[in-house]
């Protein structure tokens, strides 16, 4: 008997199912950063980039905000869609505003770490 036909349909199934098989996602340069900082300017730039995303998320905020007053101005819309609208809208305003909260947090304490850290 041959083996050939045999070896060439393992080695195919053994090629899919490496193709397939999950692949760690290569995390952002950071969130390696976070794990390895200890030197002030690695801090620096953690705090910079928190303060970039606390930004971004009280701009997403005042952008939500001012398309529900939009929203809300509009007469004409169906009441209890505009119920489930502002209701929506609100609780995505907290949610960036903690976020923006969170990560300010996390920005002054890399600057104070940063204070702390050697040169």
């Amino acid at each position: 008997m041959n083996d050939q036909p045999v070896k060439a349909v393992l080695t195919a199934i053994a090629l899919t199912l490496a193709a397939c098989a999950h692949q760690v996602p290569k995390a952002p340069d950071w969130a390696r950063e976070v794990q390895t900082a200890e030197t002030r300017e690695a801090h620096l730039r953690l705090a910079r980039h928190y303060d970039e995303v606390a930004a971004r998320m009280r701009a997403d905020a005042e952008a939500e905000q001012r398309t529900l007053t939009a929203h809300m101005q509009r007469p004409y819309v169906n009441y209890e869609r505009m119920i489930r609208l502002r209701a929506w809208s609100e609780a995505l305003i907290r949610d960036y505003e903690d976020a923006a909260r969170q990560s300010q947090a996390k920005a002054d304490y890399h600057r104070q770490l940063a204070g702390e850290a050697r040169q």
